[in-house]
């Protein structure tokens, strides 16, 4: 059975998750880009907010929330949270291997499993939109899912997305497509999750 405060908390779940990843863009944004996040982290406070204050007037009303399914939920984020890093550690770890075994001045020029390491962004996020899944079963919202999906898909969107826009002109030339890519995953990411909760706040 769905209840609405189910649906509200859920709302506030993703779009804490959004204000996250907007945050993150942030930081890998440059000085003319981060309008677009910042607008994005205002207005994933502002759905949390306005999740958090429905939740709590629709609690009486009954929740699927109970001390057994906090306990499962806890667990399945911790084994989540504990593959994510065995990920994005594997794929750090050959550059990182490198770089101890560079000389201190060769360290900055060490280019050894650099590519793998520019994939975390992208394990990241999708790793998040797994995580969105799982708060949809835990809640019982099925409209996460579609967000889960969509969270999937703009992750892997942002590499060839951002291969077409490096050749955009630019002062300095062409840009590395990584260089793109970071920020896109983060706004794209950042977006789809906010986009979701509001959608699952809505009546």
């Amino acid at each position: 059975m769905e209840y609405a405060s189910d649906h509200a908390l859920a709302a506030t779940a993703v779009s804490i998750l959004g204000a996250l990843w907007f945050g993150w863009t942030v930081r890998h944004s440059g000085p003319w880009t981060r309008l677009a996040p910042v607008a994005g982290l205002v207005l994933a406070g502002v759905v949390a907010a306005l999740g958090a204050l429905a939740a709590a007037r629709a609690w009486p009303d009954g929740t699927v929330v109970t001390g057994r399914v906090v306990s499962i939920y806890v667990a399945a984020l911790a084994v989540h949270a504990g593959l994510t890093r065995l990920c994005t550690g594997l794929l750090a770890s050959r550059y990182r291997r490198a770089v101890a075994a560079a000389k201190d001045g060769a360290k900055a020029a060490v280019t050894v499993g650099k590519q793998r390491v520019h994939l975390i962004p992208t394990v990241v996020a999708i790793s998040t939109a797994l995580q969105v899944a799982v708060i949809a079963n835990t809640l019982d919202v099925p409209a996460l899912y579609l967000g889960a999906a969509a969270g999937i898909a703009v992750a892997l969107l942002a590499w060839p997305l951002g291969w077409v826009l490096r050749a955009v002109p630019h002062p300095r030339g062409h840009r590395p497509t990584v260089a793109l890519v970071h920020p896109l995953t983060g706004l794209l990411t950042g977006a789809v999750l906010v986009a979701t909760a509001a959608l699952v706040l809505l009546p």
